[in-house]
């Protein structure tokens, strides 16, 4: 453990973890209607509190875009102030993700998707069908989804909505698109991870038959982590030595360095890269000479205090050993004189 992943916090919640987030060395919480950021070492920063509980929560950078109930909220990610008042829509929303040049795409429970712009205003509502999952983007105008069929979709939002089946494989699970590629799980169980585009896949490549059922997965600068229906958190493509820690049910990273889990009873852990744990083990010890530092220096300034009273008291030869505890030569040499006149 001490070469891998290594816990830097952890905190334990009251209630149901909805969903996280993790953005470069912040985190976000939501439990229940409540959501919270923290920053590095797990203090926090802000609240904000909702209505209904929140289970879906997505950044853009610069804003945090909130499911809630039926409605869709935004928040400033630097305050957690609430920007506008909302949408709302019968039903609610499924999912969310932010568009690469601004704005948002929210996923309804029918089979309506709605555009919104940066702020959170309502542009235009389509009619693609069901879509369970907004995978991610391809490129700036093209967004990959898994419709109601569990089949893959590309969508491409430039001028009228086009959308085309990139294939007809039934996918049992699949991933958010990250840094270009994702995993996918066929009905055998087996999980391959592809590189897609609009037309099928640059290439897609089996690495694990180990009937693993997935949660959730992210990926990190050292690949994928998957976390399965065990709790476990599992590396891709596992082999011998391959790390494996349980947990829980809930699984974010920051895409580089940090990896966000919470178990189905509030407990939240940051994970943090091997680099990571090194240097900051460093820190600590750092810290820790600096405070037996200045504790030493607390106790070389109660015994020169004391060896100044025992000096004006009279008391040479007790002031003569507390200098010579402090190494303080000079004032050693003074008095030896001063009692031998």
């Amino acid at each position: 453990m001490e070469e891998g992943w290594a816990i830097q916090w952890s905190h334990q919640v009251e209630g149901r973890i909805g969903a996280l987030c993790c953005i470069d060395e912040n985190s976000i919480i939501a439990c229940g209607a409540l959501v919270r950021m923290l920053g590095e070492d797990g203090d926090f920063i802000w609240k904000r509190e909702f209505s209904f509980d929140v289970y879906r929560i997505a950044t853009d950078g610069t804003n945090l875009a909130v499911l809630s109930g039926t409605g869709f909220f935004l928040l400033d990610l630097a305050t957690g102030e609430l920007l506008g008042e909302g949408r709302a829509i019968a039903g609610g929303f499924r999912d969310v993700i932010s568009r690469p040049g601004g704005g948002w795409i929210l996923a309804d429970r029918g089979d309506h998707i709605h555009i919104f712009n940066r702020l959170g205003r309502g542009i235009k509502r389509l009619r693609p069908g069901p879509l369970l999952r907004m995978v991610g983007w391809v490129d700036r105008e093209l967004l990959l989804a898994l419709d109601g069929d569990s089949r893959l979709r590309a969508l491409r939002f430039s001028g009228d909505l086009a959308m085309r089946a990139i294939e007809d494989v039934r996918w049992a699970w699949v991933s958010r698109l990250e840094a270009g590629r994702m995993l996918v799980q066929a009905a055998d169980g087996s999980i391959s991870e592809g590189i897609p585009n609009p037309f099928g896949w640059d290439r897609l490549d089996r690495i694990s038959d180990e009937g693993l059922v997935p949660l959730d997965a992210s990926w990190t600068g050292e690949g994928w982590w998957m976390l399965e229906m065990s709790g476990d958190l599992v590396q891709l493509p596992s082999g011998e030595g391959s790390e494996r820690h349980p947990a829980g049910s809930i699984l974010t990273s920051n895409g580089v360095d940090r990896m966000l889990t919470a178990t189905g009873d509030g407990l939240i852990r940051l994970w943090v890269a091997p680099h990571l744990a090194s240097r900051r083990r460093l820190l600590l010890e750092k810290i820790a000479a600096g405070e037996l530092r200045r504790l030493d220096w607390r106790q070389r300034e109660s015994i020169f205090e004391a060896a100044r009273d025992a000096e004006d008291a009279g008391m040479l030869s007790r002031a003569i050993e507390l200098y010579e505890s402090l190494g303080r030569q000079e004032d050693v040499r003074r008095l030896l004189a001063r009692r031998e006149a």
